[in-house]
C-alpha cells in the first residue's frame, strides 16, 4: 500500500529519534558534512536516509488492509523535497505484502540490487521493534553487529526540553555533594549541565559530574551512555505510567452488552490477561529503574560510587528489555487513548472486543527481541 502525503510532513520534524519517529531529514540537515554520517549510514540509498520512519497507529480501514490483525505498522515516508516539506511524499507500510516492489519503485531502484537488500533487511528489523527511542535502536543494532553512526541515535529536541528539568533534579544532587554545600544556583548550573549532558557528553563541562561520580576518564567514558539512557528510562517511565493507570482503570470497568455465556468467559479471560501482562511488564521496568535508584542514593548518601559505576557500566544491556517494555506498555495505553477519542471509553460492542482486545492481549505478551536481532 503506496500513498500520497501532503502537507503535514513538518510536523514529523523532531530533530531527531523519538519512540515513534525516526526524523532522518533533521539527522542528515545537522550530521550530513560529518564523515560519520556517511560512512556508517542508517540506510545506504540515499533518499531512505533522508526519510521518515514512523510507528503509525492504524486506522480502522488500514488494519483491514494489511490483514486486520494488527493495531499498528512501520510507515516509510518519502519526502518528495527534502526543503520543501510541505511538498509531502509518499508513504509505504513495511508490513505491506507488496511493500518491497512498491519501495524499490519509488526509489528508482532493481529489488535485487545487494543495497537496496540490506536496506530492506534492516527496515524489517526496525518494523520488529515496540519503539525508537535512541537507545533502544542503539543497543539493538550493537546486538546485531550493525555499524550505524551515533549521530543517527540523538534525543529529539521536543524530548531533550522536556528531559532536562528531570535530569537536572539528578544532575543537582551531584553538584551538591561535589560542592560540599547547597548551592543557590546549583539548580540552574544543573540544568545547564543537563542540556549539555545529552548534546555533547564529551563536553569539559561535564568534569565537575565525572569528578563528583569520582571516575576516571575511562571510567566515564564507558558509564555515561549508560546513565543517560537510565535517565531517559526514568523519565519516560513517569510519563508512561499515567497513560497505563488510565488505561487499566478503563478496563476494569468496560461493558460489553450483547455476550453469549461462552464469548463472556473469553472476554473476561483476555482483559484479565492484558492486566497480568501489563502488571508483569511494569513490575519488570520498575525493578531495573528501582536498582538504580538504590545505588544512585546510596552514592548520595554515603559517598561510595563502586556499585553504581557498575550499574552504569551494564545499563546498556538492559536498554532493549526496558525500551521494549515502555514501548509495549505505551503502545497500547496510546492507542486505547486514540480508539476512545469521541467515543464512551467504558463501552463497546462484541465485535470490537474481539477485533481489539486479543491485539492488545498479543503485544503484550513477553517477546525475545534477541532473537529477532
Amino acid at each position: 500500500m503506496s500513498k500520497d502525503v501532503f502537507g503535514k510532513l513538518n510536523l514529523l520534524k523532531r530533530g531527531g529519534s523519538t519512540s515513534r519517529v525516526i526524523d532522518l531529514v533533521s539527522i542528515r540537515e545537522r550530521h550530513g558534512q560529518e564523515a560519520d554520517w556517511a560512512r556508517h549510514p542508517m540506510f545506504r540509498n540515499a533518499r531512505l536516509n533522508r526519510s521518515f520512519i514512523v510507528k503509525h497507529t492504524l486506522r480502522a480501514w488500514e488494519r483491514e488492509e494489511l490483514g486486520g490483525s494488527r493495531t499498528s505498522a512501520t510507515k516509510v515516508i518519502i519526502p518528495i523535497s527534502d526543503t520543501e516539506l510541505a511538498m509531502g511524499g509518499h508513504s509505504i507500510f513495511v508490513e505491506h505484502p507488496r511493500f518491497e516492489s512498491q519501495l524499490a519503485q519509488h526509489l528508482g531502484v532493481s529489488v535485487g540490487e545487494s543495497a537496496f537488500a540490506s536496506d530492506v533487511d534492516r527496515l524489517r528489523s526496525l518494523a520488529l521493534l515496540p519503539s525508537f527511542d535512541p537507545y533502544l535502536l542503539h543497543e539493538y543494532f550493537r546486538r546485531r553487529g550493525d555499524k550505524v553512526a551515533p549521530c543517527y541515535f540523538v534525543i529529539s529536541d521536543d524530548e531533550l526540553r522536556q528531559i532536562t528539568e528531570f535530569v537536572a533534579s539528578q544532575i543537582d544532587l551531584l553538584v551538591r555533594k561535589a560542592m560540599g554545600k547547597a548551592s543557590l544556583d546549583s539548580l540552574d548550573k544543573s540544568r545547564r549541565l543537563a542540556k549539555v549532558l545529552f548534546e555533547d557528553e564529551d563536553s569539559p563541562q561535564l568534569a565537575v559530574l565525572r569528578d563528583a561520580l569520582r571516575m576516571t576518564a575511562q571510567e566515564y567514558r564507558d558509564g555515561v551512555f549508560g546513565w543517560k539512557g537510565t535517565l531517559y528510562y526514568s523519565w519516560r517511565a513517569g510519563e508512561c505510567y499515567a497513560d497505563l493507570a488510565a488505561f487499566i482503570k478503563d478496563l476494569k470497568g468496560l461493558r460489553i452488552p450483547g455476550l453469549s455465556a461462552a464469548d463472556r468467559a473469553e472476554i473476561e479471560g483476555v482483559t484479565r490477561s492484558i492486566g497480568q501482562l501489563s502488571a508483569r511488564r511494569w513490575a519488570r521496568l520498575k525493578s531495573r529503574l528501582n536498582e538504580y535508584n538504590e545505588e544512585f542514593t546510596r552514592f548520595v548518601e554515603r559517598g561510595d560510587p563502586a556499585a553504581l559505576k557498575a550499574f552504569m557500566s551494564r545499563a546498556p544491556q538492559l536498554f532493549v528489555e526496558m525500551g521494549e517494555d515502555i514501548g509495549r506498555l505505551q503502545h497500547v495505553s496510546s492507542y486505547w487513548r486514540f480508539w476512545t477519542r469521541g467515543r464512551r471509553a467504558n463501552a463497546m460492542t462484541p465485535v470490537e472486543a474481539f477485533d481489539l482486545l486479543p491485539d492488545f492481549e498479543a503485544a503484550l505478551m513477553v517477546t525475545d527481541l534477541d532473537k529477532a536481532a
